[in-house]
């Protein structure tokens, strides 16, 4: 053990500057591959606890022997992001088969979050680099797992139990039953976003065919500021011709907030059909309300725009 700690001593600066740079790394791929992680988080095993292992384990000979001196764990939002994760971890490092294990597959009898854990070395063409070569026979582990299975971790590690036979008789049937509620749970969420996606893809098509059928919500507020052809029209006509703007198509989903919908719905506009009808109604009234508030310093204005300074100006003025 001595000689595994004097090794981790010397060693310390070496596994700090790799737990900086795979913090680097890791956010730079995921945003790459357009992967929104809920936690990224690194570390270095402690002293303490790598004292603890060795005198637990009792098979550790040298400090490569130890998989999980450096760690990454990544959370994700829902279950089907640990696959696009595991995808990207095979493509971008170099996977010791032998001490990595997908926790997910456990038996359903067996107790344990689920969780899925490489143990990767970083890939030659990558050690070649200046920045990287420290680090060439050095291993590291990656544990990624959804919000709902950290907290189950989280929770069974403060209970104290980890096994099925530490477990009281009492309360192996509360046990198990939470373990399936939020097994469970994992798999609504991706059912929700699944279908929330699919009603977004769907919304253009529905409102060019059937607007009147089409509740006023974020995402359908959103698609009629961004692709409806007279709220175009009317931009490029005012905002780009006659203040020279430059039109973005960043940041509209910023606009659809609930105290804009609010405001909406009580000026009697229920759907995407009265909200259209009421735009084009009002393009003299919302002229008006440009140039009122116009010379604008910004050479940018955010597509949808108009619709925000209309609902606005109309709002205010019906308070006053």
């Amino acid at each position: 053990m001595n000689s595994i700690l004097e090794e981790y001593d010397k060693k310390k600066n070496v596994l700090e500057n790799l737990d900086k740079s795979l913090d680097t790394l890791i956010n730079s791929l995921l945003k790459q591959k357009g992967i929104k992680a809920h936690q990224i988080k690194t570390r270095v095993k402690d002293r303490d606890s790598l004292e603890k292992k060795i005198l637990a384990k009792q098979k550790y000979k040298s400090l490569d022997d130890i998989t999980d001196i450096v760690g990454v764990r990544i959370i994700t939002y829902f279950d089907d992001e640990i696959d696009q994760i595991a995808t990207l971890i095979e493509e971008e490092f170099v996977i010791d088969q032998d001490n990595s294990v997908d926790k997910r597959k456990i038996d359903s009898d067996k107790f344990g979050y689920r969780s899925l854990h490489y143990v990767a070395n970083l890939k030659k063409d990558r050690t070649n680099l200046p920045e990287y070569t420290s680090y060439k026979e050095q291993k590291f582990e990656f544990q990624i797992r959804t919000i709902l299975q950290h907290s189950w971790a989280e929770i069974e590690h403060d209970l104290g139990y980890k096994g099925e036979f530490e477990i009281p008789s009492t309360a192996k049937r509360t046990f198990y039953r939470v373990a399936a509620l939020l097994e469970q749970a994992d798999i609504e969420f991706v059912k929700l976003k699944s279908t929330i996606s699919e009603y977004e893809e769907n919304l253009p098509y529905q409102i060019k065919t059937n607007p009147s059928h089409i509740e006023i919500n974020k995402a359908s507020l959103i698609s009629f500021m961004n692709k409806n052809e007279n709220v175009i029209s009317f931009e490029n006509d005012v905002f780009g011709r006659e203040y020279g703007l430059i039109i973005t198509e960043s940041d509209v989903e910023n606009f659809a907030h609930d105290r804009l919908i609010n405001r909406i719905k009580k000026l009697g506009i229920e759907n995407i059909k009265q909200l259209e009808e009421f735009y084009l109604k009002n393009e003299e009234l919302l002229r008006k309300s440009i140039k009122s508030i116009f010379p604008h310093t910004s050479k940018t204005i955010r597509q949808g725009a108009s619709v925000l300074i209309l609902i606005n100006y109309t709002f205010s003025d019906r308070e006053i």
